[in-house]
């Protein structure tokens, strides 16, 4: 294990303790082989986040138009270009920002409403049963491997995971929101 990576490690572990999580160990520590950078491609980042203990918790209050695509299609968001697959969805924000989601996670997020616009959007609002998100300002610029691709956030950007991820370490799932978006639609929940 090189230095690096156990110092990496014991800081996640310390941040796990100093929080009371039990099982601190059982999520911090790699596999037997040691983590490779495709099996965590965003793991120096967010060992960064996580021995800062920079995660808060946020909601999304605002209503967004989103549309199905019925075949691939390459989309242009804030933090770069997508690939986006037919079957899911390309949404699209209050300021005119642009971001794809899986039609599972626009359902678990959103609830459709019967407003729909001539070219085939349709408004969504936030589902009130929906937990949330984690998310944490970046002072530097940095860049996220999410699941549809590289994206590039600019300091003050926010690195965002889903609120169910509270307790791992290393998610699947994160992305980044625009900082000025991120006022704009997200309001942070009490402790």
């Amino acid at each position: 294990m090189t230095l690096l990576r156990l110092a990496a490690v014991l800081l996640t572990l310390l941040a796990a303790q100093l929080s009371g999580c039990s099982h601190a160990a059982e999520r911090a520590a790699p596999p037997a082989a040691g983590p490779s950078a495709e099996a965590r491609p965003n793991q120096a980042l967010l060992d960064e986040v996580n021995a800062a203990r920079a995660w808060f918790h946020a909601r999304k209050t605002r209503p967004i138009w989103a549309r199905r695509l019925q075949q691939p299609e390459r989309v242009k968001t804030l933090e770069g270009t997508e690939d986006v697959p037919a079957g899911h969805f390309v949404c699209r924000g209050e300021a005119g920002d642009i971001w794809p989601q899986a039609a599972d996670r626009l359902a678990a997020k959103y609830e459709a409403t019967d407003e729909v616009a001539g070219d085939g959007w349709r408004k969504y609002v936030p589902r009130p049963d929906d937990l949330g998100v984690l998310a944490a300002r970046m002072g530097h610029s940095f860049t996220v491997r999410a699941a549809w691709g590289s994206l590039t956030g600019k300091p003050g950007d926010l690195l965002v995971k889903n609120f169910s991820d509270r307790d791992v370490a290393y998610p699947s799932d994160v992305w980044i929101v625009d900082q000025a978006l991120f006022r704009a639609t997200y309001r942070t929940v009490a402790p």
